[in-house]
């Protein structure tokens, strides 16, 4: 969780994102290439405003910003391909998830070096966390922004929303039952099963539709401030790369053992 400050650098950081996502929009070429300059030029801004405004957490808002380049589709096609036995496919499009989100990490990375040539990084501190009503409202607000950066239908609105509440309570249930690092396999299981069940319910219903903005909720919350601080060398000893590797594998074990519980109905590529 953030509060306002980390809110407001964090929108700014996103404005910028997304003018750089959606103007490369038709060229795939340029997929790898964007991740690395949003996050790059993002990291920047976030730590330009630790020198304008009150201390805040500048780590959470950075990737509250580029949350929407997270390949949290690539992710969940791919874990679905893999659970239907369709193995290349499904490697491929993880180890290609994979690059788009090393790609962010180097990027932050880079900013973070050629900030410390002229600053130090900014400290981490401890953000302090909205009241949890108003905390769910936002939640369910950036649930609706997130319908539309999706390019959602109108009538898939409510179940957008919803996949993104249940990612977020899960993920506060995962943490308030087995500590601060929560279970990314137990949040991303529950939330594939939704999706799986979502997508069984009738025709012309995709289990990303659920699952993905789901996704772009669970990841921030579990591994994007760590793997920040682990690539940029700000945090605490037990932060390690090799962390942040295991939580992104725990997601994308949570949801193949989804397919277990409520097997897909039809190839996940349709939904791609």
């Amino acid at each position: 969780g953030g509060a306002w400050l980390e809110m407001l650098v964090a929108f700014f950081v996103g404005v910028i994102a997304g003018v750089i996502h959606f103007s490369t929009l038709r060229s795939q070429r340029l997929s790898l290439q964007k991740s690395f300059f949003a996050a790059f030029v993002g990291t920047l801004v976030a730590f330009g405003f630790t020198l304008l405004l009150p201390p805040f957490n500048a780590m959470r808002a950075l990737f509250g910003g580029v949350a929407l380049l997270v390949p949290a589709t690539v992710v969940t096609v791919g874990s679905l391909e893999l659970a239907m036995e369709s193995v290349e496919a499904g490697l491929s499009r993880l180890t290609y998830g994979l690059l788009l989100f090393m790609m962010l990490g180097v990027g932050m990375a880079a900013a973070g070096t050629l900030w410390g040539f002229v600053w130090p990084l900014p400290p981490h501190t401890q953000a302090q966390a909205l009241p949890p009503l108003l905390t769910f409202f936002l939640v369910a607000v950036g649930g609706v922004a997130l319908a539309v950066c999706m390019s959602g239908r109108p009538r898939d609105l409510a179940w957008i929303v919803g996949g993104v509440l249940l990612a977020y309570e899960t993920q506060a249930a995962a943490k308030a039952l087995l500590g601060d690092r929560g279970s990314p396999l137990v949040a991303a299981f529950v939330l594939g099963v939704a999706g799986l069940l979502y997508g069984r319910r009738g025709r012309g219903r995709m289990p990303v539709t659920v699952i993905m903005p789901g996704l772009l909720q669970l990841t921030p919350g579990f591994i994007g401030t760590e793997a920040i601080v682990a690539l940029l060398g700000a945090g605490a000893e037990d932060v390690r790369p090799f962390n942040v590797l295991l939580v992104a594998l725990q997601l994308v074990l949570g949801l193949v053992f989804a397919t277990v519980v409520v097997p897909p109905r039809f190839s996940p590529e349709r939904g791609a």
